[in-house]
């Protein structure tokens, strides 16, 4: 049957990120955990422990206490870590916004999840005016007005009773009502600051909520995950020695800082360097260029997109990648072109691809000792110490190489989605199974194969098409770069399979030609798609990390005029 346990030797250990903040600093104090290359900024394990600990001091001197939360928006600075481990060692709980969708979604979704959730400390990096932006300064006096005539930094705000202090990051501001960081510095100099630290610390407890998340929801308001030290430790211990990069010196992180929150404590996990390229999302060239120079063994988490960008740079053999041992790939199908692709340009790195969500962190990881056809088809073994099963519609677990549900449960799963119980009941049983939505089949070798997600189907006629199906054929074709397959209403058969297109620069096509391609190929007429449409991009979900299915499908019923029938 479809049900698996994975054992391990190693136990789990109980330590809160403050206490992993010491005990690192304390083993390795001179060796380097951050490299800010932008910046030119380099930080030792001391330096973040000193900083933290100031940080902490004066968090706690404007009355942040534990289970308060503490929000922030700010680029990959040297500030993000010790802020991060400052919010930690009091107990408090960190919400980290990626900026791009802070600032473009702000009114309409963010205010509400910040009100909803009692932000209570809100720090913010003090951006300039101009055409595209509004300006940090201009953009707090206008969301809360109260600010404008507050003569205090101890706030008021109708529209967010729980937040009391706001603070500024960067270019110091001269505004009566804001703190600028170096207040906050500067308040958690003196002992008696140090002293309430550290009884914050001992208090503090490493299954206690210590970092919200948000989730790439498509409607209404994204889901805020809960995760405890626990959950953020172990994942990374154990994920690291199952891919060996627990034995890598230096860590490239491929993204944004805020896109990968639990990267900041890595380094302190497993004594190793983390190379940030840029402060924001970084180019291919920046990533490919601090590979280099900074002789980079591996990487956490790069983005499939990013990936696919990475292995088809035209100037990809004019640097020096000879210290690169391994990448990590995930965030969404790994395709099989993909990974020959890689063998191809990359022959001597390990691609380890990686399975996981937001709410269970990687729960399956590929690894050097697979077979090329396993690496290429399935998303790996499950990480030790969790459960995992495969259901039907009715949540009984269905026989090995059979399709279902993929259930898992285990030490890193979230705790809920912060004030949403309604929601956290709907994909977390009592008995702590964690209902991933993800469809997949587990074989006889104890490896699972992702087939796609439960709410994609399309059900043409008495058929249940799932877009993977089809979207795996069309990207062997040699002019397309990516495909997404969606449903479209159809007045005969309910849904038809519409494939929405991204072609290779400089190539062109037309539908017909991709049809036939679909036939040629071993798709079945129930499965070819009865329309196709070529696009510059996909959307994406309100927090700009996912592709949205929905606003795609919409996409497609406009360009295809066919909005009567959907009604």
């Amino acid at each position: 049957m479809s049900y698996l346990k994975s054992g391990c030797d190693e136990p789990l250990v109980d330590v809160t990120l403050g206490q992993l903040l010491d005990d690192a600093t304390a083993r390795w104090p001179g060796k380097e955990a951050y490299v800010f290359r932008k910046q030119g900024v380099r930080m030792t394990f001391a330096d973040v422990k000193q900083e933290a600990d100031r940080l902490a001091a004066g968090l706690m001197s404007i009355g942040v206490g534990r289970g308060d939360v503490v929000a922030w928006v700010i680029s990959g600075r040297p500030e993000w870590g010790p802020l991060a481990f400052a919010v930690a060692k009091i107990g408090a709980v960190a919400l980290p916004l990626i900026p791009l969708y802070f600032w473009s979604s702000y009114d309409d979704t963010v205010s509400k999840v910040m009100a909803k959730i009692k932000v209570k400390v809100f720090l913010v990096e003090n951006f300039p005016a101009t055409e595209d932006c509004e300006g940090t300064l201009p953009f707090l006096r206008r969301v809360f007005p109260e600010t404008t005539s507050n003569k205090t930094k101890s706030l008021t705000i109708d529209t967010m009773p729980s937040l009391r202090s706001i603070v500024i990051i960067g270019d110091k501001n001269h505004e009566d009502a804001f703190y600028n960081l170096e207040d906050i510095q500067s308040l958690g100099t003196d002992a008696s600051a140090w002293g309430r630290v550290q009884d914050a610390q001992s208090h503090a407890d490493c299954h206690d909520a210590v970092l919200l998340a948000l989730t790439s929801g498509s409607a209404g308001l994204p889901k805020c995950v809960e995760h405890s030290s626990f959950t953020i430790v172990n994942s990374t211990r154990l994920h690291m020695k199952a891919t060996g990069m627990d034995k890598k010196s230096t860590v490239l992180l491929p993204t944004d800082l805020t896109e990968m929150p639990i990267a900041f404590q890595l380094p302190f996990t497993a004594g190793c360097t983390l190379v940030l390229p840029s402060e924001e999302s970084p180019t291919v060239s920046e990533i490919l260029t601090a590979i280099g120079e900074e002789r980079c063994e591996t990487t956490t988490l790069m983005y499939v997109k990013t990936f696919h960008e990475f292995l088809h740079d035209p100037a990809l053999n004019e640097y020096d990648l000879s210290f690169l041992e391994q990448v990590s790939v995930g965030g969404n199908a790994v395709t099989t072109p993909l990974i020959r692709r890689a063998a191809e340009v990359l022959p001597s790195v390990e691609i380890s691809k990686m399975y996981g969500s937001t709410e269970a962190m990687t729960l399956t990881v590929t690894s050097r000792e697979m077979t090329k056809e396993h690496v290429e088809s399935t998303v790996g073994s499950l990480l030790p110490h969790m459960e995992m099963k495969v259901v039907d519609r009715h949540g009984q677990i269905v026989p090995l190489q059979h399709e279902g549900e993929v259930w898992v449960r285990g030490y890193s799963m979230f705790k809920c989605y912060r004030g949403d119980e309604e929601k956290t009941a709907e994909v977390k049983t009592a008995d702590g199974w964690y209902k991933t939505g993800d469809i997949g089949i587990l074989d006889d070798n104890g490896l699972l194969k992702i087939t796609g997600r439960k709410e994609e189907f399309i059900i043409k006629d008495s058929t249940n098409v799932h877009p993977t199906m089809v979207e795996q054929v069309l990207l062997t074709h040699p002019k397309v770069f990516d495909v997404k397959v969606v449903g479209v209403p159809d007045p005969a058969f309910v849904e038809e399979i519409c494939a929405c297109i991204i072609l290779k620069k400089g190539q062109t096509s037309h539908p017909q030609e991709m049809k036939e391609f679909s036939e040629k190929h071993g798709l079945i007429d129930d499965y070819c798609p009865e329309y196709v449409i070529f696009v510059d991009s996909f959307p994406v979900t309100s927090t700009g990390r996912k592709f949205d299915r929905k606003k795609l499908r919409d996409v497609a019923i406009e360009k295809l005029a066919l909005q009567e029938a959907a009604e």
